[in-house]
């Protein structure tokens, strides 16, 4: 019984965790900067999923916000 509550647990926790970044992604985004040349200065900002991007630029590039 407890495997089986460890288990679903388990799932839960990762099924969230992976409709957080898909949630994250802005596909709009991504086209409206498709034809921007981003700077590569490179500050470091975090995404809205979790990763580091050199700029502001470069995460709204890939259609990810910034926090």
């Amino acid at each position: 019984m407890k495997d089986l509550l460890f288990i679903t647990v388990l799932i839960a926790i990762t099924t969230s965790c992976q409709k957080k970044e898909a949630d994250c992604y802005d596909a709009d985004l991504k086209k409206q900067y498709e034809t921007i040349n981003c700077i590569q200065d490179c500050p470091g900002v975090i995404g809205c999923d979790g990763k580091k991007y050199c700029n502001e630029c470069i995460a709204n590039s890939h259609g990810i916000r910034v926090k």
